[in-house]
């Protein structure tokens, strides 16, 4: 990519809905962070009614992938685990680019876990599940299942209240069951997730009436529970 080119995107971004400040872009091209938010909003639905600009922004977050960092900052290491985990959900969507996919997931679940900082938006256990759901579109659903088997033994007796670990390892668990038509099982591990995260008590009565289903259809009533559950980005985890 030009520097040219560079400057345009930016301004076409700076020009949209979204408004986002010049100052985010400070540094320009040779900036790496400016470039992986360049790469952000460029792969936003609302930059895409019209142009597919998903080219550019791949191009872009693939631009950061051996750029170091300083990991004594976890906004730093944050920003790029972030642009991994976003590289890799725009490589997954093309057949012949899963393989990228899966190795970039892991970039960021290695460079995530290599610190141990309370991320502001980075869930650890996410970015795992980002993988398993992954491997499973990939046909190696077996070896996801036996990994969450392992990360839930390992987190599972950890003396914390809100873990991701365990939230996105039953939920994906969950999944699978529904997929399978097992619905009691589906909403066994649903519950097991939801234990693990945080639940404002306004949230309670949703998340029953949605278990309280009696009909046969697992995956209808694991996304009532998503609907009535609060969004993860919003709340307090442990890890």
């Amino acid at each position: 990519m030009t520097q040219d080119e560079f400057h345009r995107l930016v301004h076409l971004v700076i020009d949209s809905p979204a408004k986002p400040p010049e100052t985010l872009f400070a540094g320009g091209m040779d900036n790496w962070h400016a470039r992986a938010r360049l790469a952000h909003f460029l792969a936003t639905p609302e930059l895409n009614k019209d142009e597919n600009h998903i080219p550019e922004a791949k191009e872009l977050f693939r631009s950061i992938v051996e750029e170091q960092v300083d990991d004594e900052k976890s906004e730093d290491v944050e920003e790029k685990v972030f642009a991994l985990q976003k590289l890799s959900e725009l490589e997954k969507r093309d057949e012949n680019e899963q393989e990228q996919a899966l190795k970039h997931i892991d970039q960021a679940i290695e460079l995530a876990e290599s610190t141990d900082f309370l991320y502001k938006y980075i869930l650890r256990g996410e970015l795992w599940a980002d993988r398993w759901n992954l491997m499973h579109q990939m046909d190696m659903t077996k070896d996801a299942e036996a990994e969450v088997d392992e990360r839930i033994a390992a987190y599972q007796d950890i003396p914390i209240e809100h873990n991701s670990y365990l939230y996105y390892g039953y939920r994906f668990k969950a999944q699978l069951a529904a997929e399978r038509g097992v619905t009691l099982v589906a909403k066994d591990y649903m519950h097991m997730a939801i234990h693990s995260m945080e639940i404002p008590p306004e949230y309670q009565e949703g998340i029953d009436k949605a278990f309280a289903a009696t009909h046969d259809n697992a995956a209808w009533i694991l996304r009532d529970v998503d609907l009535a559950t609060p969004n993860p980005d919003h709340l307090h985890w442990d890890i």
